[in-house]
């Protein structure tokens, strides 16, 4: 046992959170500066204060939450890659799909970029059909001849789709292993390890670009590991993936894809985890920092998504569903043609931020805003660590804004919050209301350094009259890290009638996969006894384009296949309204998640101090209406279980500011979590 970390890099600040195992309590919460430029320097800072707290021996166990590989495909920043595919098959990368989403009726919508040119994609003769039997064997000269082109071209990575891998990857392995013989510098990405399912050209794509950041975000992982390992020699690394999971650098090595939503994940896992602590089964995310803002909905469960699109790029992993705008306290306020204010979604980010960071950015920001609105404390950012500077706020509001509109800097600064507020709504709206959900019957639940400020006004505006605000909200996510277990997730397609099937063949088949995927876990030293597994079949209706996700218990007799055709049904009628009880169903796909378990952080109650809260200061901040309100502001650790609080009121606290509207009410619960209502009307 020791002390296991939680790390959480985010575009403006990195956050590190750390559980001594022994006590089994929180015993570290720091904020960083982040470095978009070279990440491995905050991270060099982190582990050597880490080292010079607690000693070389005392770290165990590093969970770490990273935008590496999203940021490598939105900033096109990966490495010159190579195809290999099946004879007659060149063009499937570069045709893609006709359906455009919600380009439906823009006829100039740009097509999915290609991270691959077609100059460095070549097929190789050989042949399966569709249930991986082997028709013609695989002809080593194309092979030989396309590695030998591809280097010659400066490719650093292979990408290798052949026809029905995912049901016989034999040739596929093939080929990586001529291409080690020939070049074994080069990272080869195989669509049977990447996205072992049906649909050629998304598993084509997510090939593609999982070897597009293969070698960059490979090397990041090895970096991270030197790094800890250099200050702690008996520590594990571990990555968040983007289903909630972590990993280490090894078992993510052949697939970094599984990172790009690694960053996020952790706040929605620690958010279930505490809604499942107080008993709220409805819970709506809201994860806001310096750059943008994060948000899903939990209906009860997490849910997950197999297709993502990052920057034009299709990718078919698993993923917590997620939806990102660019609203953050770093977003920037300008004003475009018209006299229209426009905040976001670009952001001074870190480097060099609001201009109330006085380190060189003269944009007004959110975070200008704030200051200026009074809901920000210019002496208690960080606990005073970080000092605000309010006079250059205020000119940056009143040039970039006020002046131009007209109005007084306290009229921009409400404006510039309530556009990017309305922005948050919007999107919140699209994840809830067109999906069918009533935002009135969930808990927000705000975290981030900025969510917990700008909570209020959201919650108000989507008629949610609860809020749950953590402790500690600025480091949620890196407390998240700690909550979470470690993935491992397998899949095949195997397109399987129900009509007739054996139980025992099914049966089979998920065996198969979760012994694989339970084999992974037990070499990265799981014991057995540590270990679960959750069984999923991908199911339609025998004809449909699209299946449907749903959890599978052992299959031991024709009563399971029963009650398996019964939990398809009520989940298609759930997902689109309505189910065919007289249909032939088929499972398209087997999926197994192996879960290594890992000891949960204890959430104690807190014992009442007896002693009643008393504000540390007043002043004066603005709500909208004719003029500011004398508004007490107290110390959140000040605070004992019980406190009821009724705004106006601002909360300062280590890693953010929470602020209540008039007509809010907040109460502390016993374990220090802020309780808020919103009174019809609100």
């Amino acid at each position: 046992m020791g002390i296991r970390i939680g790390i959480d890099v985010g575009g403006t600040f990195t956050d590190v959170t750390g559980f001594d195992e022994d006590r089994r309590e929180i015993v570290l919460i720091r904020k960083y500066s982040s470095n978009p430029d070279d990440p491995m320097l905050v991270m060099d800072e982190i582990m050597r204060d880490l080292a010079e707290e607690f000693g070389p021996h005392a770290i165990t166990l590093i969970l770490h939450g990273s935008t590496a590989a999203l940021n490598t495909l939105l900033e096109d920043k990966g490495v010159r890659v190579g195809l290999i595919t099946t004879k007659g098959f060149r063009d499937v990368y570069e045709i893609g799909r006709q359906w455009r989403g919600e380009e439906v009726f823009n006829i100039f919508a740009p097509a999915p970029k290609m991270l691959c040119e077609r100059d460095c994609i070549y097929e190789a003769r050989g042949r399966l059909d569709y249930a991986g039997r082997e028709i013609a064997p695989l002809d080593r000269g194309d092979v030989e001849h396309a590695v030998r082109n591809l280097v010659a071209q400066g490719v650093e990575a292979i990408a290798v789709c052949l026809l029905f891998s995912y049901t016989n990857a034999a040739q596929e392995r093939e080929v990586a292993g001529i291409i080690r013989d020939i070049a074994p510098g080069i990272y080869v990405s195989l669509s049977s390890e990447v996205n072992p399912e049906w649909r050629e050209y998304e598993r084509t794509a997510s090939t593609v670009a999982n070897a597009y950041i293969g070698p960059p975000v490979s090397r990041y992982l090895r970096r991270l590991e030197d790094i800890s390992l250099a200050r702690f020699p008996n520590c594990r690394t571990l990555m968040m993936k983007s289903d909630g999971g972590a990993a280490s650098a090894v078992m993510l090595s052949p697939t970094p894809i599984q990172t790009v939503m690694s960053g996020p994940v952790a706040g929605v896992i620690g958010s279930r985890y505490l809604g499942d602590l107080k008993g709220v089964a409805n819970l709506i995310t809201f994860d806001t920092g310096g750059t943008s803002s994060d948000m899903a909905v939990i209906p009860g469960h997490v849910l997950y998504k197999s297709e993502v699109s990052v920057g034009r790029h299709p990718l078919r992993t698993q993923t917590v569903d997620i939806d990102t705008i660019g609203a953050g306290g770093g977003s920037i306020a300008s004003i475009q043609l018209g006299g229209v204010l426009k905040v976001g979604p670009q952001s001074a980010g870190a480097k060099p931020g609001p201009a109330c960071y006085d380190r060189g950015g003269t944009d007004a920001t959110l975070t200008d805003a704030l200051v200026v609105l009074g809901h920000l404390s210019p002496s208690s950012l960080l606990e005073g660590a970080m000092v605000l500077r309010g006079d250059k706020a205020l000119e940056a509001v009143e040039r970039h804004v006020a002046g131009p509109l007209g109005m007084s800097a306290t009229e921009a600064a409400w404006g510039i919050l309530t556009v990017l507020t309305s922005n948050c709504v919007t999107a919140m709206r699209t994840i809830t209301v067109e999906r069918g959900y009533d935002p009135r019957e969930f808990t927000l639940v705000p975290f981030g350094g900025m969510g917990p400020t700008i909570a209020g006004r959201i919650a108000a505006d989507l008629g949610i009259n609860r809020i749950l605000i953590p402790v500690d909200p600025g480091t949620f996510s890196a407390w998240g890290m700690l909550v979470t277990d470690v993935h491992q997730d397998r899949s095949i397609t195997r397109i399987t009638p129900l009509d007739g099937a054996a139980p025992a063949d099914i049966e089979s088949i998920f065996r198969e996969i979760e012994d694989k995927a339970l084999a992974e876990l037990m070499r990265e030293k799981f014991g057995r006894e540590t270990l679960s597994s959750f069984r999923y079949a991908g199911m339609r209706y025998s004809g449909q384009s699209y299946d449907v996700s749903v959890p599978v218990p052992r299959i031991a007799g024709a009563a399971d296949i029963e009650a398996l055709i019964h939990a398809f049904h009520e989940a298609h009628e759930r997902r689109y309204g309505h189910k065919a009880v007289n249909e032939a169903i088929e499972i398209v796909n087997f999926k197994v998640t192996a879960v290594g378990a890992i000891p949960k952080p204890a959430l104690r109650k807190a014992a009442a101090f007896g002693a009643k809260a008393e504000p540390v200061t007043y002043r004066d901040a603005y709500f909208g209406g004719p003029a500011s309100l004398r508004t007490p502001v107290y110390r959140r650790r000040d605070l004992p279980p019980g406190t009821e609080l009724t705004g106006p009121v601002i909360i300062d606290e280590k890693t953010s500011t929470i602020v209540l509207h008039p007509g809010q009410n907040a109460r502390v619960d016993e374990y220090l979590n802020l309780e808020v209502t919103l009174s019809q009307g609100e």
